[in-house]
Order: structure tokens, then C-alpha cells, then sequence
């Protein structure tokens, strides 16, 4: 059951059953998706913005929401399952000023103190860089 599914989505998050075990997935979002930002109220000139984001890559939204899943797995003592296929980090002024490198920092340390088992698994095709890979080697 895909949890948040309205939030950064390019990071897919839930829990499921593998062989009847309750474990947390976190899986990428390999096609393009569209993020809104709506208008800023406070200013009358201003509109929704609708900003492409790319699949296979972290953002500060979903670098944070996978942290968050972490956790939460964690929290609920599930096994933690990642289907690894991201090409690394946003590297835009937006995103370096939106947090990015300390939301993925977060997820390395809420890898760091997870309790349960990781496993993580690169699907045939797939690939893991940059930034990426530093975060998921342990």
C-alpha cells in the first residue's frame, strides 16, 4: 500500500508483504512528474507554477520523504526494502537552496540507526550514482 502518494513523487513509499512479512518499500519513480507550486497569496501578481521533475533523481521533497519513511519503518520494526534505480541528487541553485544535501544526509543517518534489516536490491537495467550510491553503500 503506496503511502504519501501526493507527495514527492518522484519516490515511491508503502508497505507490503513478502512472503506474508510486513516489510517498508521504498522504490523510485523512473518517468518524468509534475510538481505545482501554487500562488503565493501575499503577492496578487504572482501564479501556480508547474515545475518538471525527473525521474531517478532525488529532490528536496522526496529526499526528505524517503528520510521520513525511513523512520517510520523504523519505528514500526519493519524490515526495509529499497529498489534502488536513482541517478543521484539534485544539483539546481533551487534545490542546493531548498535543502537537498542535508535532507539526503538525513537519510543516511536515519540508515545509520535503522534496528531492522536493509536490504537493497538493484533491478536488472538499473543504475546507482552519484550522490546515490553514497547514501545506499553501507
Amino acid at each position: 500500500i503506496e503511502a504519501q502518494s501526493g507527495w514527492a513523487r518522484t519516490v515511491v513509499t508503502g508497505r507490503a508483504r513478502l512472503g506474508g512479512i510486513a516489510v517498508g518499500v521504498i522504490a523510485v519513480e523512473t518517468q518524468t512528474v509534475s510538481k505545482s507550486l501554487p500562488a503565493d497569496p501575499g503577492m496578487p501578481e504572482s501564479c501556480e507554477q508547474i515545475i518538471p521533475q525527473a525521474g531517478q533523481v532525488w529532490f528536496p521533497d522526496s529526499a526528505e520523504k524517503t528520510a521520513s519513511a525511513i523512520e517510520e519503518f523504523d519505528l514500526e520494526n519493519l524490515p526495509l526494502v529499497i529498489l534502488a534505480n536513482w541517478r543521484g541528487f539534485s544539483g539546481g541553485q533551487r534545490d542546493l537552496f531548498d535543502g537537498v544535501l542535508q535532507s539526503g544526509s538525513l537519510i543516511v543517518e536515519r540508515l545509520r540507526v535503522y534496528k531492522g534489516p536493509v536490504f537493497v536490491y538493484i533491478p536488472p537495467g538499473a543504475e546507482l550514482r552519484g550522490g546515490a550510491w553514497v547514501v545506499v553503500d553501507q
